[in-house]
C-alpha cells in the first residue's frame, strides 16, 4: 500500500517534532509525510529544517514542508494539506492528523491491515496524560472501549476523525476535501458526516493508537440548558465557530424544517445559559452564528477575528 501522511501544524513546534518523529519511526512507514504548516510564527520552519524534515527523503520516507500563505484554521490546513497530497501523488490513502497527536509505532500497519475492505479507518485515541483513558470517549478507558469491538478488533460507526484516520484515496474522490471555510471546531465532524451520508461508515481499529491531550484548556465547561448541550469557550470567535459550524453540520444530518428547529432550540439554549449569568452582550455573537450556520454563510468569522 502507497500511503501518504498529511500533518496540520500553527505554533506548536513542540508538539510537531515529537508527532513526525513517531510518523518516522512506524512499523509500516508511510511513502510521504506532508507537513501543512499554517503560517506559524513561532520558527517552525527553520526547526523542521534542523530536525531533517525539511523537502528530504530519510529512510525511504519522502517529506514535504508545505507553508499555507496564511493561518486558515484546521479545516483550512486540512484542505490544502489533502489536496496536495492527492494531486502530487498516487496514492492508496491519506493518513491525516494535527500536530498534538502521536501514534503508536504499529498504529499505520494495523490501519493499513484494514484497508480495502475499509475506506474510512481509525485508531482509537487514548490521552496523553495516562495513556489508557478515551480522549473522546466520555467515561470510557481502553479496555472497556475494546470490549464494543467485533471479533476482528472493530468497532464499527465510530471515529474520532482527523486524529490519525486513514482515509482511502477512492472515498476522498468521492466526497472530495475538508470545508476549508469551517476554519476550527465541526469541520471534522462535516467531514465524517459526509462520508457517512456517502456510504463508508467509520471502523475504529482497537489495535491501531493514537495518542492526544484530553483537553488543549480551551473548552470552558459544556452546559446542559433547557435540554441543549452547550460548547463553551472563552474567545467570542472560537465560540462563533463552534456554534455556526454545529448548525451548518445539522443540515447534514436533518431535513431543512428540522435542522431549523434544532438550531433554534440552540440558540434559546445558549441565550438562557448566558442571560443567566448575567451576560447579555452576547446576543448578537449568537444570532450571527446560528443564523449564518443555517444559510451556509462563512464570511462573518472575520469580524470577530479582528476582535
Amino acid at each position: 500500500m502507497n500511503i501518504a501522511c498529511v500533518v496540520v501544524t500553527y505554533n506548536r513546534k513542540h508538539l510537531l517534532k515529537r508527532c513526525v518523529e513517531a510518523v518516522a519511526k512506524q512499523s509500516f512507514k508511510p511513502t510521504c509525510v506532508y507537513i501543512l504548516d499554517n503560517a506559524s510564527t513561532d520558527g517552525t520552519m527553520d526547526a523542521v529544517k534542523e530536525w531533517g524534515f525539511y523537502n528530504t527523503e530519510n529512510d525511504g520516507i519522502k517529506y514535504s514542508y508545505i507553508l499555507n500563505a496564511k493561518n486558515e484554521g484546521g479545516a483550512g490546513g486540512f484542505y490544502h494539506g489533502m489536496k496536495y497530497a492527492m494531486e502530487d501523488g498516487d496514492f492508496d490513502a491519506l493518513w491525516v492528523m494535527d500536530d498534538d497527536g502521536e501514534p503508536d509505532k504499529d498504529c499505520l500497519k494495523n490501519l493499513v491491515a484494514h484497508l480495502g475492505a475499509h475506506d474510512y479507518i481509525a485508531p482509537i485515541v487514548l490521552s496523553d496524560e495516562d495513556r489508557y483513558t478515551c480522549s473522546f470517549v466520555p467515561d470510557t478507558d481502553y479496555e472497556e472501549f475494546c470490549k464494543r469491538a467485533d471479533k476482528d478488533g472493530v468497532v464499527k460507526d465510530w471515529a474520532s476523525p482527523f486524529n490519525g484516520i486513514l482515509y482511502s484515496a477512492k472515498l476522498i474522490r468521492k466526497i472530495g476535501y475538508p470545508k476549508k471555510e469551517m476554519f476550527i471546531w465541526g469541520d471534522e465532524i462535516n467531514y465524517h458526516l459526509r462520508a457517512k451520508n456517502a456510504g463508508s461508515l467509520p471502523a475504529t481499529i482497537v489495535n491501531a493508537i493514537h495518542y492526544h491531550p484530553l483537553s488543549r484548556g480551551e473548552v470552558l465547561c459544556n452546559e446542559q440548558t433547557l435540554g441543549v448541550h452547550l460548547f463553551l469557550v472563552k474567545d467570542e470567535w472560537k465560540l462563533y465557530c463552534a456554534i455556526r459550524n454545529r448548525v451548518y453540520n445539522l443540515n447534514l444530518i436533518y431535513n431543512r424544517y428540522v435542522a431549523f428547529k434544532k438550531a433554534r432550540e440552540l440558540y434559546k439554549g445558549y441565550i438562557h445559559y448566558y442571560h443567566s449569568t448575567g451576560d447579555k452582550s452576547k446576543d448578537k455573537l449568537l444570532f450571527d452564528a446560528v443564523v449564518s450556520g443555517y444559510l451556509g454563510y462563512f464570511a462573518g468569522l472575520k469580524k470577530y477575528l479582528s476582535k
